[in-house]
């Protein structure tokens, strides 16, 4: 991570191409995965070096896994074979949200686990009841103290039906991981569709587990003795495709971005266009066209996949700031997710938010200033509003944005922009 902070001189076209990094939202689970591998060596492709990535693979070392990161070919080799640990000390924990899949890698793989709260953005409260109920029906015991919780399962799991009250993601990917290797059929209903989901599924199959259903609400999980290592690549990040996106939306120009699946951003694309983009698919990739101020959509609500994704909704919400009308966002998914849109307002933005609802009424231009992304998502919208704003915007917090984009100046810097890190 870096205490610098990102300048960035506003106003410019955006052109040029890029190509997108692979997604972290996938890459951590797939990483922690390799946790079930009691022989053989897993190598991920597509790894991004983010500090998110970094950090899980000194969790999977400090449990005894062998790991190596070729930080510039994006690829992580895992050897888990002499796993001799099960427990996550809280300050590794706190670091991120995913560290909380080692408690369903780590029972599975040892029968234990003791670890932390997790920690990551905070951008509203994400409990993690449902992992803790879900794993109490397929036969963990669990005790909660002294800020830790023990996970024991003291016979076998017991594979059966389970219910998700809501489609968690990570609740999701926990109970895939817990009953990889268990004896019998578990089926989890109102799981995540998700597409980091699907690269789950498909990473556990070529490791030999027996995993069906992903990409639908119903997944079914049929037990396996073990697991080997595989080779996978990691799926492109739709959300860093959609901030790159976004931001030519608001600037205008073209841009062409590699390694892009326009399949799981469909919904964004579908008003990106109502904004007056031109979408298209180009090989492995997209074209963005924009020419013009971009059009107000009417109202943009967060949902589960397939709808609107949350971490879009920053980006976006940045773009709309210099809209042709009036936008409202409807968050629905998280109470908290709106701490951009006061740094957006330093900039010179109409935003009004009334706790889960911000209206943002589009304005010729924006103005540079002094921001400070307070979480992910956020920081890459307060880069978008400085790449709208007339004259120099400075960026602080940036340890925030390099948890999600391996070289997010750098690539804008390829798509045209004014723009570099200082310290």
């Amino acid at each position: 991570m870096t205490d610098g902070c990102i300048s960035i001189n506003g106003r410019r076209r955006l052109t040029g191409e890029t190509t997108v990094q692979g997604c972290k939202n996938a890459a951590l689970p797939c990483l922690t995965a390799c946790l079930l591998c009691d022989r053989g060596c897993s190598c991920l492709g597509g790894c991004p070096a983010l500090s998110d990535v970094e950090n899980t693979i000194e969790i999977l070392e400090r449990l005894g896994a062998e790991c190596v990161f070729d930080r510039a070919g994006e690829l992580v080799t895992v050897r888990a074979e002499n796993v001799f640990g099960s427990s996550v000390d809280s300050g590794m924990m706190n670091k991120m949200r995913s560290s909380i899949l080692f408690m369903g890698a780590l029972l599975s793989r040892t029968g234990e686990a003791d670890i932390g709260y997790p920690g990551g953005c905070e951008i509203g409260a994400r409990p993690i009841d449902m992992h803790l109920k879900a794993f109490r029906r397929l036969g963990v015991q669990i005790e909660e103290e002294g800020g830790m919780i023990r996970c024991r399962v003291r016979s076998r799991l017991k594979p059966g039906p389970v219910s998700l009250l809501c489609p968690s993601v990570g609740a999701t990917e926990n109970i895939m991981m817990l009953m990889a290797k268990s004896e019998g059929e578990t089926v989890i209903r109102n799981a995540a569709r998700e597409p980091e989901i699907v690269d789950l599924q498909n990473l556990l199959n070529a490791m030999g587990a027996n995993i069906s259903g992903a990409g639908s609400d119903v997944i079914v999980i049929n037990g396996t003795d073990s697991l080997r290592g595989a080779e996978y690549k990691i799926m492109p990040d739709r959300i860093a495709a959609l901030t790159y996106m976004a931001a030519a939306a608001a600037c205008g120009g073209r841009i062409l971005l590699r390694n892009v699946n326009l399949d799981h951003i469909s919904v964004c694309c579908s008003v990106l266009r109502d904004m007056g983009a031109v979408v298209e698919k180009d090989g492995d990739g997209a074209v963005l066209t924009m020419s013009g101020r971009p059009n107000a959509v009417n109202a943009i609500k967060t949902l589960y996949y397939p709808g609107f994704p949350t971490d879009a909704q920053p980006a976006f919400m940045a773009a709309m700031t210099v809209a042709k009308g009036t936008t409202v966002f409807i968050e629905s998914i998280f109470e908290n997710r709106f701490r951009h849109a006061p740094e957006l307002v330093k900039l010179g933005a109409d935003i009004d938010v009334n706790i889960c609802q911000a209206v943002v009424r589009g304005k010729e231009s924006l103005s540079g200033a002094e921001v400070r992304s307070s979480d992910l998502r956020g920081g890459a919208a307060m880069v978008i509003g400085g790449l709208i704003a007339d004259g120099n915007t400075r960026v602080r917090g940036v340890s925030h944005i390099e948890r999600g984009y391996r070289n997010i100046t750098e690539d804008f810097e390829s798509l045209g922009a004014d723009i570099r890190m200082i310290y």
